[in-house]
């Protein structure tokens, strides 16, 4: 069965075209305008696309944007019971979808490649819709911030995102959590900051940009702020046998 799953970059733009197999493209970092016969949407860490063998589609990628591309014969998703999943051409990207490419991402092209036949079954079974239930402005909102921390979110972002107003927005997360949406974000971006230092080897600078700080500096000062440590000391602290 052909199947392939590789990290890749796209040029600025890309002329339409179609293949006969079936494509999953799901951002890693960045975005894409992409069209897929006639429906446009513009795809980033939160959302992915599935181009569907004989589909026409074009996109423009933004400067720098990296994506795991899966492409695979159409009959992996009979196989795997994935119907519902080939009805949609845009997908929210879950929680547990996010953690499967960043672990793509990290282990490398070679890896990456023995890996494919296993992996890619996972990405697409986290993918498929379980339930005809609509997600709410708000839990979009959260979603999309969890899934790519390391974008600009200040309080008007947020608030356009989940449709409502800046004092609703305060509201809403002052009932739900307990805090401002900027107290809440710093905690979502500590998170994703101390899974890195855990489970990766990035360098400390690294991982600061990714999560949304200016800089290492600036993850620094906050991680001692919040939780009486540095990301140095976290990660050797993290690497002690237990």
């Amino acid at each position: 069965m052909f199947l392939d799953l590789e990290v890749r970059r796209y040029g600025k733009q890309s002329p339409r075209h179609q293949h006969d197999h079936a494509q999953c493209v799901l951002p890693i970092r960045g975005a894409m305008d992409i069209d897929v016969e006639g429906r446009a949407a513009r795809i980033d860490p939160s959302m992915a696309a599935l181009v569907l063998p004989g589909s026409g589609h074009s996109q423009q990628a933004d400067a720098d944007s990296r994506f795991l591309v899966l492409d695979c014969a159409p009959s992996l998703l009979e196989t795997l019971h994935l119907g519902r999943l080939a009805q949609k051409v845009y997908v929210s990207v879950p929680p547990a979808t996010r953690r499967l490419i960043e672990f793509a991402e990290l282990i490398g092209h070679e890896r990456l490649s023995i890996c494919a036949s296993q992996l890619s079954p996972l990405l697409l079974a986290s993918l498929a819709p379980d339930g005809p239930g609509v997600a709410s402005p708000m839990e979009q909102l959260i979603a999309r911030v969890r899934a790519n921390p390391g974008a600009s979110w200040s309080n008007a972002v947020m608030a356009r995102t989940a449709n409502m107003s800046l004092s609703q927005l305060h509201q809403r997360f002052g009932q739900q959590f307990a805090m401002s949406p900027q107290a809440w974000l710093t905690n979502v971006r500590i998170q994703h900051a101390q899974r890195w230092l855990r489970g990766t080897s990035l360098p400390i600078a690294e991982i600061a940009l990714r999560a949304g700080f200016s800089d290492q500096a600036s993850l620094t000062r906050t991680m001692q702020r919040v939780s009486a440590t540095t990301p140095a000391a976290y990660r050797k602290a993290q690497k002690q046998p237990g």
